[in-house]
């Protein structure tokens, strides 16, 4: 099971951000990262559209993996809750 950092402050470069909200009764995620990831050959590309969270974090971690050291941070949004199956949030 993955280990995400919960976002304090602003993203420092070569983090990969996970967003999650809630919009009316469903949870939805947004993937955003940093110009630079340590990747030259793909900066920056993450999908700007909403997501279901377990995909976004799918995603960010097939990212990690061809990224390296990349750290991914996640910003939950008032209401939101923490799911267990995502993964674990440290604080």
């Amino acid at each position: 099971m993955a280990n995400y950092k919960r976002l304090t402050g602003d993203p420092a470069e070569g983090e990969i951000v996970v967003r999650i909200v809630s919009e009316g009764r469903s949870t939805k995620a947004f993937i955003t990262g940093l110009d630079h990831t340590g990747d030259p050959a793909e900066p920056t590309v993450y999908p700007p559209e909403e997501m279901a969270p377990d995909e976004a974090f799918r995603i960010v971690e097939n990212k990690r993996e061809a990224i390296g050291d990349a750290e991914v941070k996640v910003m939950l949004e008032q209401g939101v809750e923490w799911n267990p199956e995502w993964g674990t949030l440290v604080e």
